[in-house]
């Protein structure tokens, strides 16, 4: 059994992708369409540029992360060179202003590079780091929890962000009622999550470093032939692929809706910074909600059922209260009373999106077991590289498919017309619960039982 202190001290290093992921998703594309004036396909071109940069670096770091021998084990050595190339490359990602006058070109160019930066060091500590919690536990109830908390404080780390961004430096002023159009508060935003998340990467690993040194290191030959062999037993294993496929669609869906989260608060429901910052502590309720519930739920069901469910329930509850609104059933645009009614759907539809995150989590990890038997060999670096690979497409092209609908319905002016908030409307409160069916298809078909595992276990334990 891991020890309080030990799942803290890994369950930290969920924070720094945690204020990332809020950042990327939530403020990335509307800092540049919106307060720095880069066309919005152009913003999402470049998220998209960046992401394929990260399908080549996330499956090649997780593959030499697992072969790596150093005195630091063979995750450790990455996760501290992470620190640099992320605090540096989030840090000049929103520094721009407009009063720069840099042209499209330029702002296309910079965008593409501290986005790439920023996420290929987010790659060197993500990826070995997750595939450390597929190593210091075997247990099949203890990873559920152990990836759990990591879920936990990941979320907890974003809505953090949130919270500095609405209610610090997005504060309604008299010449900014809708504080997130203020481009001085950007730059200070940024300096501050890059901080934070440089602290928490060293924090975490200083803080696992006994557990990563005392793990087993690779053994046999390391050449080019073996490792795409091996890559290959894993990325075909049938587990994983639906899996991978599963979180594919899920991480397109989320990533479109995520990203037009903001626009819909803004001009559809007409929220300011500081009423948007109340949807928070629902937001961290629903965390602690899951938390609690996740562990429990795998305890009593097999959990592709509780994904099945999870997505379900989400997917009937995400568009409602956009279907509500738009025919004048809500409390009146821009008051409070909208906000707490909001908290209804917030509690429901969140709770079960974080829930589905955790036990997704521990099913990799399953999936990893799996694989060893296959190949003989521990493979967590490169299946947990295709997880947070999955993440990045959330934020990426989910990001860039938003980028392309708000250039489709020329979504580029601070008072947008009543037709092209309808079209932002149609597109998150029908479009992304029409995607959601794909990974519930998908999902049906994954078939590694509790059952299952454990004989994989028995059969590993016995070699």
């Amino acid at each position: 059994m891991l020890s309080t202190k030990t799942n803290i001290a890994y369950a930290s290093g969920a924070v720094p992708n945690g204020i990332k992921v809020d950042m990327f998703t939530f403020f990335l594309l509307f800092f540049y369409a919106n307060v720095v004036g880069l066309e919005p396909g152009l913003a999402g071109s470049a998220i998209a540029i960046a992401l394929l940069v990260d399908a080549f670096t996330d499956p090649l770091i997780g593959s030499i992360s697992d072969r790596t021998r150093s005195s630091m084990g063979r995750r450790h050595p990455y996760l501290f060179f992470s620190f640099f190339p992320i605090v540096i490359g989030y840090s000049f990602l929103f520094a721009p202003r407009p009063d720069w006058n840099l042209s499209q070109g330029e702002l296309f160019i910079w965008m593409i590079f501290f986005a790439v930066l920023t996420r290929v060091g987010m790659t060197f500590f993500d990826v070995p780091h997750r595939a450390l919690g597929g190593e210091i536990t075997k247990d099949y109830d203890e990873r559920t929890y152990l990836f759990s908390i990591r879920e936990l404080f990941g979320w907890l780390a974003g809505l953090f962000n949130a919270f500095l961004g609405y209610f610090i430096f997005f504060a309604s002023t008299p010449e900014y009622p809708k504080g997130q159009l203020n481009p001085e508060a950007w730059a200070p935003f940024g300096y501050t999550g890059a901080s934070i998340m440089g602290l928490m990467i060293l924090i975490s690993a200083l803080a696992t470093l006994r557990q990563g040194k005392s793990l087993p290191v690779w053994s046999g030959a390391i050449t080019l032939r073996m490792i795409f062999k091996e890559m290959r037993i894993a990325l075909l294993n049938r587990s994983f692929v639906i899996f991978f496929f599963g979180c594919l669609g899920l991480s397109i869906a989320w990533g479109l809706g995520n990203t037009l989260t903001l626009y819909v608060n803004t001009y559809f429901w007409q929220l300011s910074a500081t009423q948007i910052t109340l949807y928070l502590p629902m937001y961290a309720f629903s965390a602690i909600c899951a938390f609690a519930l996740a562990p429990r739920l795998v305890k009593q069901f097999e959990k592709k059922y509780i994904i099945l469910i999870t997505m379900l329930v989400t997917g009937i509850f995400y568009p409602l209260p956009l279907v509500l609104g738009y025919f004048g059933l809500t409390p009146p645009k821009g008051t409070y009373e909208l906000v707490f009614f909001l908290w209804i759907f917030i509690l429901i539809g969140i709770t079960c999106n974080i829930i589905g995150n955790m036990i997704r989590d521990s099913m990799l990890a399953d999936i990893a077991d799996e694989v060893e038997l296959q190949s003989g060999k521990r493979q967590e670096g490169i299946l947990f590289a295709m997880l947070g690979f999955m993440a990045k497409v959330n934020t990426g092209l989910g990001t860039a498919i938003a980028g392309l609908v708000l250039s489709l319905i020329n979504f580029t002016d601070t008072t947008p017309t009543d037709e092209q908030v309808f079209s932002l409307i149609l597109t998150q409160g029908g479009l992304v619960p029409f995607l959601l069916l794909i990974p519930i298809v998908i999902f049906s078909l994954y078939s590694l039982s509790r059952e299952q595992h454990n004989k994989i276990r028995e059969q590993l334990q016995s070699n």
